[in-house]
């Protein structure tokens, strides 16, 4: 269906004030989101258009997603942000196999980069904001009423990553002031601009600018894609093909998905079920290392032979075993922690990354948490505060570790929910007073047989 045939037209005081109004609402969900450390999604809808889906975890964006376009716009991101992974994988597996689940369960075993994945998610949360943007300044006729639906969720439920710095939301109003005013409001960047008429077009352009057009304006590149195949800004891009649609020679119109079905979101109805089509080989797990093997000296076949059984044996009392999980940055403390830990019989894993605790704690439902006070980015009392606002942790044992062991220290984790508290250096005295305190002896059992 062919949509323009004529130049931008600016908003009516009317729609302006009805553009406002939404886009306002908006900022102020989104505000009052953060401010709350809200997790679940916003679902913004019109009786005549799309369906969007804005996702937080703790107050901040990690995923948007619009029912237009989704598998074109994640193909074009992650072509210009990781071109060499689209070559290598290309022949292997279509665009639609590297979704966002199977791209984090990848950058979770550290098998891609995590600031190119990071950049291919801002950009495509930034286009699905935006489209909100200008779906507000719809006619009434065209849009309906633009509402807003407030979904708690679940962390657990939520397959995201919590990437540092986002800038999709500052980045979205951005681009759409830039676009208003250009006097582009009125023109969506999802629309595909398409010859009308050839001969008219060849008689009254160069053959340069011709062939260029032909090959471009087929009605099945849409202006964000040509601004890729192109590498020109959108907006420029928008304003060189406006004469050109002026004099109907070309026109703009709708297309589909590159797929029939490309779910790279996760709307609520099937975020349960979906998964890559070609997933990764591995688990999200194998990455997140416990400090390496123990070698074993071997000596004549039968030794061998034992020391193999023997070792399978831990190996399976060890995967039923609780987990322990020790959030702290230091390699050497880390190191200390995880002999004891294993000593001890338990199983145990070490995250680095406070911000990315949350999804890995999700994943690993460790029985009972080790937490450093001082790390870079958040410090223990905001991890552990963040930890308490998940249903599935309130009564998951959490332990403050600090080397300042003062009664303030102490009624401050008291504050944010922790547990206890247990000084340093690490020692395993220590810990094994608090594993027996926090783990209980029924748990701790293993089966040795």
């Amino acid at each position: 269906m062919v949509l323009a045939s004529g130049m931008p037209i600016n908003m009516t005081p009317i729609e302006d004030i009805q553009e406002k109004a939404v886009a306002r609402k908006l900022t102020e969900k989104i505000r009052d989101c953060y401010d709350q450390k809200f997790t679940g999604l916003l679902k913004i809808s019109g009786h005549k258009t799309n369906l969007w889906y804005v996702y937080l975890m703790l107050g901040r964006i990690v995923w948007a997603q619009s029912s237009q376009h989704p598998l074109r716009s994640w193909k074009r991101h992650l072509t210009v942000h990781s071109p060499t992974f689209c070559e290598q994988t290309g022949e292997l597996a279509p665009y639609e196999s590297w979704n966002y689940l199977a791209l984090s369960r990848l950058v979770r075993l550290k098998q891609f980069p995590r600031d190119q994945f990071s950049k291919i998610v801002e950009d495509y949360v930034a286009e699905a904001l935006f489209d909100i943007l200008q779906s507000s300044m719809l006619p009434y006729e065209e849009a309906g009423e633009i509402s807003i639906d407030v979904q708690s969720k679940e962390a657990a439920d939520m397959p995201f990553l919590m990437l540092q710095k986002l800038q999709s939301w500052e980045k979205a109003q951005q681009d759409w002031q830039e676009w208003q005013q250009a006097g582009l409001a009125k023109l969506s960047p999802n629309w595909a601009p398409t010859i009308k008429l050839h001969r008219e077009l060849k008689d009254q352009t160069s053959p340069q600018t011709f062939q260029t057009l032909n090959s471009f304006a087929n009605g099945e590149n849409t202006l964000r894609d040509l601004s890729i195949k192109l590498k020109q800004p959108i907006i420029s891009i928008a304003r060189s093909i406006f004469p050109y649609v002026s004099r109907q020679l070309l026109a703009f119109t709708e297309v589909s998905d590159i797929a029939d079905e490309a779910h790279h979101g996760f709307h609520p109805e099937t975020m349960k079920e979906l998964a890559p089509a070609t997933p990764p080989q591995g688990s999200p797990r194998a990455a997140l290392s416990t400090q390496g093997p123990v070698a074993e000296k071997q000596t004549d076949g039968k030794l061998s032979s034992e020391a193999s059984t023997s070792k399978r044996s831990r190996s399976a009392s060890r995967d039923k075993a609780p987990t322990v999980v020790y959030i702290d940055d230091s390699p050497a403390d880390s190191r200390a922690m995880c002999s004891i830990v294993e000593k001890l019989g338990y199983k145990y894993v070490n995250i680095q990354d406070p911000l990315q605790a949350l999804p890995m704690l999700i994943e690993l439902k460790p029985r009972l948490i080790f937490l450093d006070l001082v790390m870079p980015v958040a410090n223990g009392y905001e991890v552990c505060s963040q930890i308490r606002r998940i249903t599935a942790f309130k009564d998951i044992p959490v332990i403050i570790v600090t080397s300042n062991d003062g009664i303030a220290d102490r009624v401050r984790a008291k504050l944010v929910g922790a547990s206890g508290f247990m000084g340093k250096p690490i020692e395993e005295r220590r810990i094994l007073k608090v594993l027996n305190k926090y783990i209980p002896k029924e748990a701790r059992r293993l089966d040795t047989a």
